[in-house]
């Protein structure tokens, strides 16, 4: 009675075993025969039961003298008659101090499972990967294609990506270079790049600096905004020291230059005011940027603004009046505008550690 439900408890378990003496031949087994895929015959050796026991005669031998404990193998795999793999874990102890008891375990179904597993992380670390190569192609467009600020704001939901915006006091930035046309008219195509690329990266880096951020290039001109899309309550402030950071930095670049081409310099033209300060553009291509009056009477300015100037609107000019050191210039005509408009001309910001860094080096 003992034997049967033992015999039924191996077969419920799919738990199989044989018994080898010292010679490691069968003289027992008993269980799920299926763990064996064939039934083993008495007095085989176990090596042509379990091939993978060929060449471990040595461990095998450790075993039945007591230096090893057990020996066990995981996961063999066995091919059934229809086609399906068997997984099968063993272990092989000393029985009786004179033979081996060898136990099989069906572990198909960890072994499978393990396996899903195993490629189910393969497929995640391979999706991760992609992932990963994916957001830094995101961030390199974003970083050289979408201005920095605006890009940080769209990837953390601060900025929704649709056409339209929100009415904002900003400052706006404009920097154009003086005799660019008559300049380049002598000039190859690659040396008008190259001086090109030059004054704007000035331009953007001075901007950069002061917490403004480039929202287009026109031609061989930038436009800057600040306030936008991060609040800056001393927008006016940093607008100025970009200007004048511009100005010193063109001069330390022309201070090193070795070559012909005539010196370029920047007029700039700064105004505040309230605007739409959103997208703009079409459904297929937006474009952020500033939309308003104060941002064509800031463009006016910087047209007024001879090279090494930066000139500022009134509006501007209160904000920080008393932090620079500046001169009124008559009340200006710009077209378009039904009424004249006050110009200052700034000379000097108050405090602008930035500046004075730079201005060491002339």
């Amino acid at each position: 009675m003992h034997k049967t439900l033992l015999q039924l408890l191996l077969n419920e378990k799919k738990i199989g075993f044989l018994v080898t003496n010292k010679q490691f031949l069968i003289t027992e087994y008993g269980g799920e025969y299926s763990t064996f895929v064939d039934e083993p015959e008495l007095s085989a050796l176990a090596t042509d039961v379990i091939p993978e026991l060929c060449g471990c005669e040595d461990i095998l031998q450790d075993v039945l003298d007591g230096i090893l404990p057990r020996f066990q193998l995981e996961n063999l795999n066995r091919t059934l008659s229809n086609g399906k793999l068997l997984y099968l874990d063993l272990t092989i102890l000393c029985h009786e101090q004179t033979q081996l008891l060898v136990i099989f375990s069906d572990n198909t179904v960890v072994a499978t499972t393990q396996q899903a597993l195993t490629q189910q992380r393969n497929e995640l670390s391979l999706t991760r990967h992609s992932l990963i190569d994916t957001n830094q192609k995101i961030e390199y467009i974003l970083q050289y294609y979408v201005p920095r600020e605006v890009g940080k704001a769209l990837m953390e939901d601060r900025l929704v990506p649709r056409l339209g915006g929100e009415e904002r006091e900003i400052t706006i930035l404009f920097a154009d270079l003086r005799n660019y046309t008559s300049t380049s008219e002598k000039l190859t195509p690659n040396q008008t790049i190259e001086m090109l690329h030059v004054y704007l990266d000035i331009a953007t880096t001075a901007i950069a600096e002061s917490g403004g951020v480039v929202v287009n290039f026109i031609g061989d001109a930038v436009m800057a905004i600040f306030n936008a899309p991060d609040e800056q309550p001393d927008h006016a402030h940093r607008a100025i020291q970009a200007g004048l950071t511009i100005q010193t930095m063109a001069a330390l670049y022309q201070q090193d230059r070795s070559d012909d081409i005539p010196p370029l310099y920047f007029g700039v033209g700064i105004n505040t005011g309230k605007t739409i300060i959103g997208n703009i553009g079409a459904q297929w291509h937006y474009q952020y940027t500033a939309i308003g009056d104060s941002v064509n009477v800031a463009s006016r300015i910087c047209s007024h603004a001879r090279p090494k100037e930066v000139l500022v609107g009134c509006n501007t000019y209160e904000y920080v009046k008393d932090k620079v050191t500046a001169q009124p210039l008559p009340p200006t005509k710009f077209k378009g505008k039904s009424q004249e408009v006050a110009v200052y001309h700034i000379t000097a910001l108050e405090s602008d550690t930035l500046l004075e860094n730079m201005k060491k080096g002339l």
